[in-house]
């Protein structure tokens, strides 16, 4: 049987926690079935060890009880008939009660109905995402498939359930695009009608603002984001998101060179710090905009905080920084001044996009060498010394760790010797 074959692949505790769901399930009297992107990626050969499950009937109280007889953490969401696992051995399982959904009008969120396995495909996104796997012992490894994305597999394609699939949730125009880029598919071509047909009538525009942010973040996630924003905005432009907003040619070149910087940086420094790659490219594809607009589409979408900070600092002190790191007087102290505030993704970027050799050199230097730099003296010293606490206090502080830097002290002794001579200058 194929799916036992594909089932070897599977990291053990996983398939053990499968193989006990079943089990489980048969006991219950309950149909249970794994389904949507893990499916996919069983049989494309693709890792993907986030499993989702549906059941026909209490999902709740069914993940409930497994949960509890395998010691695993749960999180439920009566509300919405579903709840999730996380078992100890780090992998998550969502599980759901089977459903359809029913669109009152478009671009709303659907009301939702408990049903069958077969109504529950039928509200997917794509026939490639519709497929389940009965785990039960009756019909164990069989796979359901009504609307044909078995076919669509071996064809390579990205194909909608029906043609109102964009209309009831236009969200569903970047899924398709990004699928299409990430699996090397290409979107049906009727699919691909029904999709410029949502857009153009515009129903991107009535979609809810923070579902769009959703889809967009898991498109800068991608490991080629860059080809699947190409691609979005040959298929429907970007004035959805701001109007104006344009695919930059630049951007081919400029990602590239990030993901360089970045995976320079790995192999160096990991240990410093992590960094969101995501979050770079999103910094990238808003730098075009002014900055009144970057903020008004950061507040309009509701990006988390951490986000837009750093989108918006980039464009904010992008040519400032540059300016200052181009100047052949800039001291090693002034270089890590001006970067040292900034997230680890803007300094990275600052490199990445520069063509200027001095200010990558700046760059790289205090990525490699000042970055991190600490005094041997403390505030404590200081206070010792006869400094009352206030700004000077931490005047003294920044002149002694910028002659650090710049090489003019080298030690304890050093630093004490020069901060004697600042407090009596004071």
């Amino acid at each position: 049987m194929l799916f036992m074959k594909k089932m070897k692949v599977i990291p053990k505790p996983l398939a053990d926690f499968i193989a006990f769901s079943g089990d489980l399930a048969d006991k219950k009297g309950l149909r249970v079935f794994i389904v949507g992107g893990f499916v996919r990626d069983l049989f494309l050969g693709v890792s993907n060890f986030d499993v989702d499950m549906v059941v026909e009937g209490d999902a709740v109280t069914f993940a409930r009880t497994l949960a509890e007889q395998l010691s695993c953490s749960i999180l439920v969401h009566r509300r919405f008939g579903t709840a999730v696992i996380q078992s100890p051995e780090g992998f998550k399982v969502d599980i759901a009660t089977a459903r359809r959904e029913v669109y009152e009008k478009p671009a709303a969120l659907p009301v939702v109905i408990a049903g069958a396995i077969r109504d529950d495909l039928f509200r997917r996104d794509f026939t490639i995402n519709a497929m389940a796997i009965c785990i039960n012992s009756v019909d164990y490894g069989r796979v359901f498939d009504f609307y044909g994305g078995m076919d669509d597999l071996k064809k390579r394609l990205v194909r909608a359930l029906h043609s109102l699939s964009f209309i009831d949730d236009p969200t569903r125009i970047l899924r398709a695009v990004r699928f299409e880029q990430r699996l090397g598919f290409s979107i049906e071509k009727e699919t691909y009608g029904w999709m410029r047909a949502a857009a153009r009538s515009g129903m991107l525009e009535v979609v809810h603002k923070h579902r769009l942010r959703d889809e967009l973040v898991l498109i800068f996630k991608e490991r080629k984001p860059f080809k699947a924003l190409g691609r979005l905005y040959r298929s429907c432009g970007f004035d959805y998101i701001f109007k104006g907003l344009r695919y930059e040619r630049s951007w081919n070149k400029a990602f590239q060179d990030v993901e360089k910087i970045v995976r320079w940086h790995k192999l160096h420094f990991a240990q410093k710090r992590h960094i969101e790659l995501y979050v770079m490219y999103m910094s990238l594809f808003f730098y075009p905009l002014d900055l009144k607009d970057v903020k008004r589409v950061m507040l309009d979408f509701a990006f988390h905080k951490a986000e837009s900070s750093r989108v918006l600092s980039l464009r904010e002190c992008f040519d400032h920084v540059k300016k200052i790191l181009a100047d052949k007087k800039a001291s090693p102290s002034v270089v890590y001044r001006v970067l040292e505030p900034l997230s680890y993704e803007v300094i990275l970027l600052i490199l990445a996009l520069s063509s200027d050799t001095r200010v990558k050199r700046h760059v790289e230097d205090f990525i490699s060498i000042y970055d991190g730099s600490r005094l041997h003296l403390t505030g404590d010293d200081l206070l010792l010394m006869g400094v009352k606490p206030g700004p000077g206090f931490k005047k003294i502080l920044d002149k002694l760790l910028s002659a650090k830097i710049d090489g003019r002290v080298k030690d304890r002794r050093d630093e004490l010797k020069l901060a004697e001579k600042l407090i009596r200058e004071r």
